[in-house]
């Protein structure tokens, strides 16, 4: 029925969503006919999150001027296997833009450094899963939720983990709490210009596939283009989960 199902933590998307958690971030591209994919990312830091950042940084003895820092991004996209390139650069010390170059796909799902532990079947889906049918269609689908939420940024890089731990997002400290609850927390602690940038961050990401698309949860699509539009904040709070799934055709 198809050639490759995979469960695997290190996909590409929130990857680098994930990376630049309290940014807006745009990801666009093209998924190939043969599994290879061309992204461009352009992800900047809100203000408010940009100066948060910054005084984190100092406290830690960096003073350096670039807070979303390409040169960190690129390497770590580049420890992915099935990574091909990663050529993102500073357009600003809080804007980082730039392209990444899957090789396969499929490769990538499958080898990815780490992985999620088997899913209990009865309790929860399979966090990403790849098809591609030898007609030529196929499927793509990410579920994240509470659980393999707090997996798939165990698997990253421990900094992020601290940064999303100081900020009390419940995607790494598990707390059972709703977008309205965690907002009123970061307000308390961090004051209400950082709850708001949280609260006005939002993903976009437009991909297209080998084929017309012919069903899409969670976004839009025509002929083989999708469209995301997600604020970030579902994604650090997991009070629903996410699902993002898209299936396409073969060209006729």
């Amino acid at each position: 029925m198809f050639l490759t199902k995979t469960r695997r933590a290190a996909v590409f998307l929130f990857a680098a969503l994930t990376l630049c958690a309290s940014c807006s971030t745009r990801l666009s591209g093209e998924i190939y006919s043969d599994g290879r994919a061309k992204l461009v990312l352009d992800s900047a830091l809100l203000p408010a999150m940009s100066g948060l950042l910054k005084n984190f940084a100092a406290r830690g003895g960096n003073d350096s001027a670039v807070i979303l820092d390409a040169g960190v991004l690129n390497k770590a996209f580049t420890l992915m296997t099935g990574i091909e390139s990663s050529e993102l650069r500073n357009v600003a010390g809080n804007r980082v833009e730039g392209t990444i170059v899957i090789s396969n796909i499929g490769l990538f799902l499958n080898n990815s450094a780490g992985g999620l532990a088997a899913p209990d079947a009865a309790k929860q889906p399979e966090f990403a899963v790849w098809e591609r049918k030898p007609s030529g269609g196929g499927a793509f689908n990410i579920t994240i939720n509470r659980d393999t939420g707090r997996q798939f940024l165990s698997l990253l890089a421990p900094e992020l983990v601290d940064y999303l731990s100081a900020l009390m997002a419940p995607v790494v400290t598990g707390e059972v709490i709703n977008k309205v609850g965690y907002l009123e927390l970061v307000s308390a602690v961090y004051g209400k210009a950082v709850a708001d940038d949280l609260a006005a961050a939002e993903l976009s990401i437009a991909v297209s596939f080998p084929g017309p698309v012919e069903s899409v949860a969670g976004g839009t699509f025509r002929g083989s283009q999708t469209e995301f539009k997600m604020p970030l904040l579902d994604l650090l709070v997991l009070d629903t989960p996410v699902i993002y799934d898209v299936r396409w055709t073969p060209w006729r």
